[in-house]
């Protein structure tokens, strides 16, 4: 009852208005109002006519972060028409806490924290019913206690402002598909790259999305309860910074700061400074909203970190500068709003939200011109390791030329070193073997002319070996049918003229083995010749020699067809002479067997 006769004492002594009829609609009427400042945020509506309303004239308010202010609004309205209207009172700015609206009837409470389950618009708004010619002085009071605290009034006709809804709702629409879609587009190019520029910048348009989404209302509106927006709102200056910290580390990514230690270390000093300031503002602790000045010298850090990697070679800075300007103006004309210094939002209403799109169409376009950056400097780091490749080849060709002449000339010495060894040695051995020819010649004794027979045939074997080393320097292997050919041609002339003598040579020895084969051989024919056919009488005398290999292993087969293997010569020179070369130094077995002429077999495995 009180409130009715406050109104209307207050209706009769008002000597100004607005005139509105059926077809006012998107008209400020801030411009036209009266507001009173209560610093304290104590003054009751009953005691609202003590106080002095001033005339606005601006149709935007913004006083900033003031927690203890509230602002009172009145106007009054008048309907020219000779019929009922209503009206839509728009109270646009979405972040407002608690926003009271006295009618003269009732009072009913809306903002940020006190949203209704049937509101549908972004903005709070008041619906009023006019009569005929009727006349009414509405107030509002507005009052944030932590988000800034900024008014503006359009009244509206019902159609209009449904219109005027959808459309802000799909220009955010508009914006919100573009930043998600630049998101996406930057997050699947970071799976390809794994760079780490995009990692912080997708995280950063992650960030714009929350913080848009609660700046703009949407959030509010859509998702939280009215209890879970209190809590967040008192942690504003946190999802801000949810916004800040990835745009640090993609400034020091993308501008490699670590370049520049003194730039780096502000932005350094920023990351471990900023999470302090989260914690002492939440709920006002220690600081209002105000603090979000720290944010300014910040933005122009940044532009000035574009510049001076510009400066110092950072091609890809021109578009980070171009985009991070966009963002850093638009905040700061967003500050100057809140605190009523300026106001360019009827003219640049979605101003933040273009300087988003706007800054990241640029930071796009940079981190693209980046990949080709690192291309080109991969593609020139490949050619100039190419390059290194071609000059070290070239180089190790020269060296591995000039090393290979060299080994070149010192096998060549060595091959006339060898020569003139063999040469030497065969000589030698010629000599040797002349002096014990000259020995048997002078001797007369039958006995020792055998004996020295033998030793001379011993060194012939060695000698021969020596003559065709000479002859076949060049070859790996000889002929081993030749060389035993040529020992046994060269002794069998002393021995029974019909001995034959049958070869099966189907494996060519090494030149390591050659010398014990030799040797070997002289003794086991010379034997066989002087003693097989010794006292019997045979029509056909053979000896058969054969050389074969099977997998790793060789054998050496001298048999005849004489009188068989005689046991009391086991113990003679020759015997011991080849049973130490088979054991000792080809590491073999030999096998004596008698039966219708003597057998030896010798294996032995030759080495690698």
């Amino acid at each position: 009852m009180f409130l009715k006769l406050f109104f209307l004492v207050l209706s009769i002594s008002t000597l100004w208005g607005i005139d509105i009829d059926e077809k006012t609609s998107g008209v400020d009427i801030l411009s036209q109002s009266y507001i009173y400042v209560d610093k304290k945020h104590t003054t009751k509506t009953r005691d609202i006519l003590d106080h002095e309303f001033k005339r606005s004239y601006k149709n935007s308010v913004g006083l900033g972060f003031v927690d203890m202010y509230s602002l009172w609004i009145k106007f009054h309205l008048k309907n020219t028409q000779n019929k009922t209207i209503t009206k839509i009172i728009e109270y646009d700015n979405q972040e407002t806490e608690d926003i009271y609206f006295y009618n003269g009837l009732s009072t009913t409470l809306d903002g940020m924290f006190h949203m209704h389950k049937s509101r549908y618009s972004i903005n709070p708004i008041f619906k009023i019913k006019l009569g005929p010619h009727e006349e009414r002085t509405y107030y509002i009071k507005a009052h944030s206690r932590i988000s800034t605290l900024i008014a503006k009034i359009v009244i509206w006709n019902e159609h209009d402002f449904k219109f005027h809804d959808q459309k802000q709702k799909l220009s955010l629409f508009i914006f919100f598909s573009i930043i998600i879609t630049l998101f996406l587009y930057n997050f699947m190019i970071y799976i390809f790259t794994n760079d780490k520029a995009y990692m912080y910048y997708v995280i950063y348009l992650f960030g714009i999305v929350i913080f848009q989404a609660i700046y703009l209302g949407i959030a509010q509106l859509y998702f939280f309860s009215n209890l879970m927006t209190v809590e967040i709102t008192k942690a504003t200056f946190g999802y801000i910074s949810i916004l800040v910290v990835p745009i640090i580390l993609f400034t020091r990514e993308f501008l490699n700061t670590r370049n520049f230690p003194q730039i780096d270390k502000i932005l350094v000093a920023y990351l471990y400074i900023l999470p302090v300031l989260v914690l002492l503002s939440y709920d006002n602790i220690v600081f209002n909203l105000n603090i979000i000045v720290v944010f300014i010298p910040l933005g122009l850090l940044i532009i000035w970190s574009g510049f001076y990697a510009l400066y110092m070679g950072e091609k890809q800075a021109r578009f980070y500068i171009v985009g991070w300007t966009f963002v850093v103006v638009s905040l700061l004309l967003s500050f100057l709003r809140s605190i009523g210094f300026i106001d360019i939002s009827n003219d640049f209403k979605y101003m933040n939200e273009l300087a988003f799109i706007l800054e990241g169409f640029f930071f796009s376009i940079a981190l693209a011109h980046r990949i080709n950056l690192l291309s080109e400097e991969k593609d020139e780091v490949n050619e100039k390791f190419a390059r290194f490749q071609r000059l070290e080849q070239e180089r190790l060709k020269e060296l591995v030329d000039e090393k290979t002449l060299k080994l070149q000339q010192s096998l060549h010495e060595k091959d006339l070193l060898y020569q003139e060894l063999n040469h030497r040695v065969k000589n030698n051995l010629q000599m040797i073997l002349a002096l014990i020819k000259l020995q048997i010649s002078k001797t007369h004794l039958q006995q020792t002319k055998g004996e020295l027979e033998v030793t001379k045939n011993r060194i012939n074997s060695i000698s021969t070996l020596y003559e065709k080393l000479n002859i076949n320097s060049a070859e790996h292997n000889l002929s081993t049918f030749e060389y035993t050919q040529s020992i046994v041609q060269s002794f069998s002339p002393n021995f029974a003229k019909n001995i034959q003598v049958h070869y099966a040579i189907e494996y060519d020895l090494k030149v390591d083995s050659l010398v014990y084969y030799g040797l070997i051989l002289n003794e086991l024919v010379t034997n066989a010749m002087k003693y097989a056919f010794e006292g019997v009488y045979i029509n056909e005398k053979i000896i058969m020699i054969s050389l074969k290999k099977k997998d790793q292993l060789l054998s050496l087969i001298i048999e005849d067809n004489g009188r068989g293997y005689q046991e009391k010569r086991e113990g003679s020179l020759g015997l011991e002479i080849v049973n130490t070369l088979v054991t000792k130094q080809l590491f073999g077995t030999i096998n004596i067997q008698s039966d219708k002429g003597t057998k030896i077999i010798i294996e032995w495995e030759e080495d690698e």
